[in-house]
């Protein structure tokens, strides 16, 4: 069939839809519709197409996916054949198709600057990654060189410590000796069972103790 029926086969559509429509609307499965009235599925398309641009129609829902087409229909007035043709591409379209060297040449540039500042960007997030990494790990080393001096630190309170301990026992065996306590004891012996007469010498050696704990 030539493209020039294209009116004929609208106008069968056209009729078909009214005949099968509720209150100017069609809802059901076109293809049945298009079939009854001798149109193949691109001729359908074709028809609908025509159909909707000289405001014949309304496709309000298509059928896709085992959905119903709904289509509203606006009027039932018969088409002519320069309704048809005047969905045939023009000459003057066909001129105006041809390539334009001044349209490609400025979409490739702006496609390069585009590409060019999202290369920017996606330097520019790299390089505050890279200083955000080095900022955490100076942290780190700077945490690190913290944590070794604390720790120099402890052992150099543990040798004083231990050093106090043993100045301390020194002074409480000399203190013993000095009142008269009896025999001094070696560092880690229990005290001696004998306890001191003097009251005075035993509180200062409780006060000894009492620091020592």
């Amino acid at each position: 069939m030539a493209r020039t029926n294209l009116h004929d086969l609208a106008n069968r559509l056209l009729s078909g839809l009214d005949g099968a429509s509720s209150d100017s609307t069609f809802e059901g499965r076109l293809r049945e519709v298009a079939a009854e009235a001798g149109l193949n599925s691109v001729r359908s398309a074709e028809a609908v197409k025509l159909l909707e641009e000289t405001g014949r129609i309304d496709v309000v829902q298509r059928g896709r996916r085992g959905r119903n087409t709904i289509i509203k229909i606006n009027s039932t007035s018969p088409l002519d054949i320069e309704d048809a043709e005047a969905m045939l591409p023009s000459r003057a379209v066909k001129r105006q198709a041809r390539v334009n060297y001044e349209d490609i040449g400025r979409a490739v540039v702006d496609r390069l600057l585009e590409l060019s500042r999202d290369d920017a960007l996606r330097a520019a997030q790299v390089e505050a990654f890279a200083a955000s990494n080095e900022q955490h790990l100076q942290r780190t080393r700077t945490l690190e060189n913290q944590i070794e001096e604390a720790q120099e630190r402890e052992v150099d309170l543990r040798v004083k410590l231990k050093a106090a301990e043993e100045a301390l026992d020194r002074a409480e065996q000399n203190l013993q000796r000095t009142l008269g306590g009896g025999t001094p004891r070696a560092p880690g012996q229990p005290e001696p069972a004998t306890p001191l007469a003097d009251d005075d010498a035993r509180a200062v050696l409780q006060i000894l103790r009492s620091g020592r704990s």
